[in-house]
């Protein structure tokens, strides 16, 4: 009940307050000495020795789709993505825009950017040269886009929406890497 409780934070548009409550709560952030073992083991049931597949023994694997795993994966879209990226525009044609919710903690210090895989197979980065959150009144949005297709062809366009053909392109997993550029 946690999980849907912070998805509906975000939802709701209280980003600060989601971030605020996370801490204490999502595995991420939790204290391996309180939560029992290290946050790497955030596994939903652990292969035993019984199992007829020896080389399986050990692993851990998180059920598909139980309740705190698709809040989670909600919750993991809506940050890297925002609350609804892929949307028709005026003359019904689908558009995606990038207007992630992202503290300006997680991004990294040294580099400062923020990366993810869409669709498992797309590198998306987030350049954010000032540290700041992509959230609120005083947060950073998509100044532009660099898409980069497999043959290292790019294409940058100004803003932070695609057109449909593009946005085509990353539903359809043609592209290699989207870098998305924070101001």
């Amino acid at each position: 009940m946690e999980y849907k409780y912070f998805l509906e934070l975000l939802r709701c548009g209280l980003t600060k307050e989601f971030f605020a409550e996370i801490h204490g709560a999502l595995v991420p952030f939790l204290d391996p000495l309180t939560y029992g073992r290290s946050i790497l083991q955030n596994s939903s049931f652990i292969v035993s020795s019984a199992h007829e597949d020896k080389n399986l023994l050990g692993q851990g694997f998180v059920a598909r789709l139980s309740g705190s795993t698709a809040e989670v994966l909600h919750i993991w879209l809506v940050m890297n993505m925002g609350l609804n990226p892929f949307v028709l525009d005026d003359q019904n044609r689908l558009t995606l825009r990038f207007n992630p919710l992202l503290p300006s903690w997680l991004f990294t210090k040294a580099a400062r950017t923020y990366s993810f895989k869409l669709f498992a197979k797309i590198m998306v980065t987030y350049h954010n040269p000032r540290l700041k959150d992509t959230f609120g009144p005083k947060g950073v949005k998509a100044q532009k886009i660099v898409l980069t297709y497999p043959d290292h062809k790019s294409i940058e366009i100004a803003g932070g929406v695609l057109g449909e053909s593009l946005s085509l392109d990353v539903r359809e997993g043609k592209l290699e890497s989207i870098d998305v550029y924070l101001n």
